[in-house]
C-alpha cells in the first residue's frame, strides 16, 4: 500500500516573509526518493489553535505528518506542548536530556541559559529522536495508523534528525526506494529542452520527469525506482547527452561555480576575473565554494574606464574607438587580468545593466564577455532584457558558462 505525507511548517517568521521555508522543500524531495509522495504542505502560525486545527484537518489519506519548527526555548515555541496535549499526554522533565543540553552549550557560554531548560521537558507519549547538532530533540508520536514527527526548524538540525532517525524507519516500514537523477542545464530555455527530448522520453516508461526552471538554468529531475536503475540510468544519460550535449553542466544539484572549481583543480590551473557590469558578482559566486582559494587568485572590479586603464592596462585610444562594452575591450580585460595575476585562465565581462545607459547600437542589457585558458580564447555577446539585478545575475552565469565550456 502506498503511503502519503503532509508537511506542516510552524513559524510566524515564515508567514511574515522574513525567511523562506526551505525545510518543506527539502523534506518533499527526500520523501519522494522514499516513494512517499507529499499530499499537502501547510505553513501555520505559532498558535495553539492553528496547530490543533492543522491536526484536525489532516487528510484521511495521510499516513505520515512531519512538523518543523516550534521546538526552541522561547515562549512562542509551543508545538511540542500543544501536540503532546492533543494526543493526551503531558510533559515530564528529563534529567538525562537536561545534562545533554548543558553539555552541548558548555562551550558557548559559562552561564547556562535558563530558557534552554524548557527543552528538557519531553512528552510521556512520544519517542525522543536525538538531535546530533542542536538542543531541540525531535519527537515521534504514533496516532493509530498515522505517524507524527516533530522536527526543529533549524535546517541543519532538521536534516540531521531526518537522516539519522526518520529516513531509516520509513525505508524499513514503507519499503520501495526511488532514486532521483539530476541534470543541471544552463544557456537553454525550458521550451527548447522539451522540444529536444520530450518525444524520446516516451521510450522511458520507467521514469517520471520534472522540469524546474530558474534564473540560472533548468534542472531536470528523473524519478526512477531503485530496481530499475541499472537498466535505465545508462540509457537515459546517453539519450540526454545526445540531445542536450554540453548544455548539461552537472549531474547533481550544484552551482556552476563548483563545476568550474573542480575542473580547474583537476588541471591545476588558476583563475582571475575582471568585472565591470556585474560588480564583483562572479567573484562572489566563486568564493562561495569551499576550497576555491586553491585556484582563484584575484578578482578586479574595473567599473570605470579609468579603472580599466589603470588596473588592466586598457588603452584610452581603444576605449574611445570601441567603447567599454565591446569585444575588443573584454578581450583586453581578460588578457590584462590574466597577465597581472599570473593565472592560467581568466574571465572578463562588460555590459549595460540598465535601466539607463543604452544606445540604439548598444541597448540596455547588452553584455560582452571573454574567457581565456592556456590554449583557447572565446568571446560572446548576449542581450539580456530583464531588470538591473537580473541582468547582472544572468550575465554572471553566462560568463561562468563560457569558461566552463572551454574547460570540458
Amino acid at each position: 500500500m502506498k503511503m502519503v505525507a503532509e508537511i506542516i511548517t510552524v513559524g510566524d517568521e515564515i508567514l511574515a516573509g522574513s525567511i523562506l521555508d526551505t525545510n518543506a522543500h527539502w523534506l518533499t524531495q527526500e520523501l519522494v526518493t522514499l516513494n512517499i509522495p507529499v499530499l499537502r504542505r501547510h505553513t501555520i502560525s505559532d498558535d495553539k489553535e492553528e496547530i490543533v486545527y492543522a491536526l484536525n484537518t489532516l487528510s484521511e489519506k495521510t499516513d505520515i505528518v512531519i512538523f518543523t519548527g516550534g521546538l526552541g526555548p522561547t515562549r512562542d515555541d509551543i508545538t511540542k506542548k500543544t501536540i503532546t496535549e492533543y494526543f493526551g499526554g503531558k510533559l515530564i522533565f528529563s534529567e538525562s536530556l537536561y545534562a545533554e543540553i548543558k553539555e552541548k552549550l558548555s562551550h558557548r557560554s559559562k552561564n547556562f541559559p535558563i530558557s534552554n531548560r524548557e527543552q528538557a521537558f519531553i512528552p510521556d507519549n512520544a519517542i525522543l529522536l536525538s538531535n546530533p547538532l542542536g538542543t531541540a530533540a525531535g519527537l515521534f508520536f504514533q496516532d493509530k495508523n498515522r505517524e507524527i514527527y516533530l522536527l526543529p526548524g533549524v535546517p541543519e538540525e532538521m536534516k540531521a534528525i531526518f537522516n539519522t532517525a526518520i529516513r531509516p524507519r520509513l525505508l524499513q516500514k514503507f519499503g520501495e526506494k526511488n532514486k532521483v537523477l539530476v541534470f543541471k542545464t544552463t544557456g537553454i530555455m525550458e521550451s527548447e529542452i522539451v522540444d529536444r527530448i520530450d518525444e524520446g522520453l516516451q521510450n522511458f516508461s520507467e521514469i517520471k520527469v520534472g522540469y524546474y526552471p530558474s534564473v540560472l538554468g533548468v534542472t531536470l529531475k528523473f524519478l526512477i525506482k531503485e530496481k530499475d536503475i541499472l537498466n535505465v540510468e545508462p540509457r537515459l544519460k546517453e539519450f540526454l547527452y545526445h540531445h542536450l550535449g554540453d548544455d548539461i553542466y552537472a549531474e547533481e544539484d550544484i552551482d556552476i561555480s563548483e563545476v568550474i572549481a573542480r575542473e580547474l583543480k583537476n588541471r591545476e590551473w588558476t583563475l582571475s576575473v575582471a568585472e565591470s557590469c556585474t560588480g564583483g558578482l562572479i567573484s562572489h559566486r566563486l568564493t562561495e565554494i569551499p576550497g576555491i582559494s586553491a585556484v582563484f587568485r584575484e578578482g578586479i572590479v574595473s567599473y570605470s574606464n579609468e579603472a580599466k586603464m589603470r588596473l588592466l592596462g586598457i588603452s584610452e585610444e581603444m576605449l574611445k574607438r570601441y567603447g567599454a562594452v565591446s569585444e575588443k575591450t573584454v578581450i583586453d580585460m581578460a588578457r590584462g587580468v590574466r597577465e597581472r595575476a599570473g593565472t592560467d585562465t581568466a574571465i572578463s565581462i562588460s555590459g549595460i545593466a540598465g535601466p539607463e545607459g543604452g544606445t540604439p547600437e548598444k541597448p540596455v542589457g547588452t553584455v560582452w564577455m571573454c574567457a581565456i585558458t592556456p590554449n583557447q580564447e572565446k568571446t560572446c555577446c548576449i542581450f539580456f532584457n530583464k531588470n538591473r539585478s537580473l541582468n547582472k545575475l544572468y550575465a554572471s552565469q553566462a560568463a561562468l558558462n563560457l569558461l566552463r565550456k572551454l574547460l570540458i
